[in-house]
Parts: C-alpha cells; sequence; structure tokens
C-alpha cells in the first residue's frame, strides 16, 4: 500500500479506483479485520472501490463497519442486499467531464463465498443490471466506467453488450492483462497481491473521448510513501513477534499445483486429515495461496498459504458421494490414491479411487472426512459433501491446523507419493 501510494501520488491521477478484494489475504488484513486497508485507501484518496467476493470473508457485520470507516464509495450495482452502505454507481466530475462509476460483482460469489455470509443477499445476471442501470446513469454523465470484480467471460459479456462502454477496470481473476481491447472497450487488470499499479489515460475533445491508453506500473524498487507507511505501523508492530514466530524448517521449496500432486497440497491435505481423525482428508487447491520457501518456516509464512477465515470440518458421506465430489476438480488429498484426467468436463475427471492401501470405494459405505467449512457447505461445486452426514464445524482455523502440523514434525521436506495422478 506504501509503495502503491508512492507511485499513484507521484502521477497526480483525477480518479483512482479499485475493482474489488480489498483487504482479505494478509496477515494484517486478517488481524484487524481490513481497516489498515481501509485507513490507507482513504488516506491515498480513492474515487471508489468496489465490492469483491472475498469482502464477505468476515461476515456482513465487519463488512458494514469498513464500509462506514471508507471515505470513498463502494459499488456493486448486481448485488440485491440489506447491506445499505453498498451503493450501485457512482458520479465524479474530473477536468469538466462527468464520470460515471458502475460496480459489479461476480455471479460466481455465490459458490467462491462460503454461503452463511451471504444471507439476505442474491446476486443478479451482470448483463441486465447494466441494462438496468445505464438508463438513469447516461443523463448524470458523460462517460461511463466499470469497476468489474468478474470473471474473463463475464467482461466480455458486459463489452459485447454495450459497446458505448468503452473502460472496465477488472479485478477479480489474477492474471495480468493490460492493455487488452475487446472492440472498442479497453480491459485494463493489475494482476493481484498489489503486484502492478495500472494507469489509464484519457483524452477528450470536449465531452467526446478521442484517446484511451493502459500500460502497467510495476511495484518494485519503490520508496515507501511515509504517510501511508505511518498509518501501517503501528499494525504491524503489534503482530511482527507472532508474524516472525519460527515454526519449523523446510528442506527445500514446497509448492501447490492446481493440475497435479504437489507436496504443499499434501501436507495440508494430511495436516487436516491428522486433525480431525478421520480415514479421508480433502482440501480444495484455490485456498491454498503461497509456497512454503525452503529454510525456516514463520507463523506470517503459514499464515500466508492458508489466508481465509476457514475452519476445519469434519463429516461422513458414501462413497458414491466422495466420487462425485472428486469429479467436480482436482483436490488435495490424504487418505486416498486418485486418478484424474483434467481434459474432461467437470463432473467427469476422475478416473479411479481407491484408498491408501488400495481397498476400493464401496458406493454405498459411509467414509470419513476432514475438510473445511468452505468446501463442506458444498461451496465451489462440492455440493455432494454439503450433503454429508455428521457434519461438525470444530471452529478451528486451517492455518492454525497446518501450524501446529508444522511444530509437532518441526522438519518438512517435498514428498510426491503418487496420491494423485493425472492425464
Amino acid at each position: 500500500m506504501a509503495q502503491m501510494a508512492t507511485i499513484i501520488r507521484g502521477t497526480n491521477p483525477d480518479l483512482i479506483l479499485d475493482a474489488g478484494d480489498l483487504f482479505t489475504g494478509t496477515f494484517l488484513g486478517d488481524e484487524f479485520k481490513g481497516m489498515p486497508t481501509i485507513q490507507a485507501m482513504n488516506k491515498i484518496g480513492y474515487t471508489s472501490g468496489t465490492v469483491g467476493n472475498h469482502e464477505f470473508d468476515y461476515g456482513q457485520d465487519v463488512l458494514r463497519m469498513r464500509l462506514r470507516d471508507a471515505r470513498f464509495p463502494v459499488l456493486s450495482a448486481n448485488l440485491r442486499t440489506p447491506i445499505s452502505e453498498i451503493r450501485k454507481y457512482t458520479v465524479v466530475t474530473a477536468k469538466g467531464i462527468r464520470f460515471g462509476i458502475i460496480g459489479l460483482t461476480t455471479e460466481d460469489t455465490r459458490v467462491t463465498t462460503h454461503p452463511k455470509n451471504l444471507t439476505g443477499i442474491t446476486i443478479q445476471d451482470v448483463v441486465k443490471t447494466v441494462q438496468e442501470v445505464l438508463p438513469e446513469l447516461r443523463g448524470k454523465s458523460d462517460f461511463i466506467i466499470v469497476t468489474a470484480h468478474l470473471e474473463d467471460n463475464e467482461e466480455k459479456r458486459v463489452a459485447n453488450a454495450f459497446p458505448e462502454i468503452r473502460l472496465i477496470i477488472g479485478g477479480h481473476n489474477h492474471s495480468t492483462l493490460g492493455p487488452n481491447w475487446l472492440g472498442q472497450t479497453l480491459i485494463a487488470k493489475t494482476g493481484s497481491n498489489g503486484r502492478n499499479v495500472g494507469r489509464v489515460d484519457l483524452d477528450f475533445d470536449g465531452k467526446n473521448l478521442d484517446r484511451i491508453e493502459g500500460q502497467l506500473i510495476p511495484i518494485m524498487n519503490i520508496t515507501a510513501d511515509p504517510e501511508i507507511t505511518k498509518i501501517i505501523e503501528p499494525y504491524q508492530a503489534k503482530v511482527a513477534a507472532k508474524l516472525a514466530e519460527v515454526v519449523g524448517q523446510a528442506t527445500a521449496d514446497l509448492t501447490s499445483s492446481n493440475n497435479s500432486e504437489s507436496a504443499l497440497a499434501n501436507v495440508i491435505a494430511d495436516a487436516d486429515r491428522e486433525k480431525g481423525k478421520t480415514q479421508i482428508g480433502l482440501h480444495n487447491i484455490g485456498g491454498i495461496r503461497a509456497s512454503i520457501l525452503r529454510g525456516p518456516i514463520t507463523w506470517g509464512s503459514v499464515f500466508e498459504v492458508l489466508p481465509f477465515q476457514n475452519t476445519l470440518v469434519t463429516l461422513k458421506v458414501t462413497g458414491t458421494q466422495l466420487k462425485n465430489a472428486l469429479n467436480v476438480d482436482l483436490l488435495a488429498v490424504s487418505g486416498i490414491r486418485v486418478h484424474f484426467d483434467l481434459k474432461k468436463p467437470a463432473g467427469q475427471r476422475m478416473v479411479s479411487v481407491t484408498l491408501s492401501d488400495g481397498s476400493p470405494i464401496d458406493d454405498s459405505k459411509l467414509y470419513s472426512v476432514t475438510t473445511n467449512d468452505f468446501v463442506g457447505a458444498g461451496a465451489d461445486g462440492f455440493g455432494e459433501l454439503g450433503r454429508g452426514r455428521e457434519i461438525r464445524d470444530t471452529g478451528i482455523l486451517l492455518r492454525d491446523v497446518l501450524r501446529d502440523h508444522i511444530k509437532a514434525h518441526r522438519v518438512l521436506s517435498p514428498i510426491l507419493d503418487g496420491r494423485i495422478t493425472v492425464n
């Protein structure tokens, strides 16, 4: 944030926009429920933000508090929500041009966010939403921008349906894309984790757009802005000792993969299964957000691996339910051996599965499983697990499970044992 501030203030922009997932995913963000980020954004002077799927990670009450703390509007036109602080759009004037800014949140939030955090909230089709908002906004603005926390296909749908919208700022997928054109619409993305700042230059002839250009500015070798550093330092001081605590050693780098067996995914699934005392451990690959590097393993680095507020859940499923869950997509597994074919469509990717000792999975038999509350609630398409029996949420954070596992074993080495094979 402090380095971003240096870049932003150095360019003296007319508008400063964010396309969502404002504060989840760092130790500092989670420890203080997003407060340091919002305070830094206030000081930088953001024009607007967007509601991302991870804005709900701390629950609706915390989200309300953070939105009230923000001195800028946070937008989402396609959320039907009791949170009155979320606005559909905002209009701001810069250099004599009235800019209408619409926020959109991915429809996949239904499955990428824990269902308990979406109580009372419905998510509307993005194209239909823009159709509803545009007539009202056209009379109030000269140029319309969409800040889109959307999947790529949703961005394309919006761009194709509304060629008058010449600029979409994307913020959901972690890919870096900028600038990219869909017809006459510029789609600008800056990747993830504050690695880049995006700059868009708009030249107008009167009220008419004459030229639009975009560029990425990498955050490398940038001096931190002292004012933002001053905001963040007290929070860092409170958690510095905890972050630096060494909990174990890694003999080599442990990484994860979304298309093969990986050492880090194995460790996490094993840690979950051991803690849950079940036959099988399952963990969604998308929840693993960093690697463990060779050398001392700190509590801070463990947090970065599992940064979300997910908790350990145990349940029982039939063999058929287990197979259906494994058919959705690649999972980190423990206690079983699975063969996947990722070329096949979702629902057909699991080719075979046995217990670790080679015993076949009996379709009618019950198996005990440890997973997390996100997967256990049926999110990300794992509805079969959400329909399991004897579901028990332990309330124990996954990162605490991993930390305790590392402490108990002291030394981690990357091991691939063939529990997953992939076409």
